[in-house]
């Protein structure tokens, strides 16, 4: 296992990558979002991005839509009353819906609406559209190797943090 401290002296491509990450965070935490939206999709909206990774990580949690709380907090890297604030305006604007759990009637769940899938459907539109204008020069094997080591990136550092 690596040690805590590693220096980007010692291995600059690890500087690379970082700054890669600061500045895709800093794209996906932008609160212009709505602006982009609105050029995308012919109007303006009042949704941001914290709805859609809210809307995504209800769908991701579990694909049936029985995400808890709990789940969306963890998978967001929130704290639960950050989450239920986040799920209360999300009901509140018809995006999401509690129910009862099957085989658990006391356990809440949550399900992402028609009009959350639309919003969702649009929100996956617009990141693909944008993936793919950064990558349209790019050669189809050079596409496919970054999509696969990109991939398997993401999931070393989902699954070793």
């Amino acid at each position: 296992m690596p040690s805590a401290h590693v220096s980007a002296e010692a291995d600059p491509q690890l500087e690379t990558i970082r700054r890669a990450l600061v500045d895709l965070r800093r794209l996906f935490q932008r609160h212009d979002v709505a602006e982009v939206w609105a050029a995308a999709f012919g109007k303006a909206t009042s949704l941001d991005y914290a709805q859609l990774r809210l809307l995504d990580a209800v769908r991701m949690s579990d694909p049936t839509g029985g995400a808890t709380v709990g789940d969306v907090a963890r998978r967001l890297g929130i704290d639960p009353s950050r989450a239920s604030r986040q799920v209360a305006r999300a009901v509140a604007n018809k995006l999401l819906v509690r129910g009862a759990a099957q085989g658990d009637g006391r356990k809440v769940v949550l399900r992402v609406t028609a009009a959350g899938a639309r919003v969702q459907q649009q929100g996956t539109d617009l990141t693909l559209a944008r993936i793919a204008l950064a990558l349209d020069a790019w050669p189809a094997a050079d596409r496919a190797r970054f999509a696969t080591l990109f991939g398997k990136f993401a999931a070393a550092l989902a699954h070793g943090v």
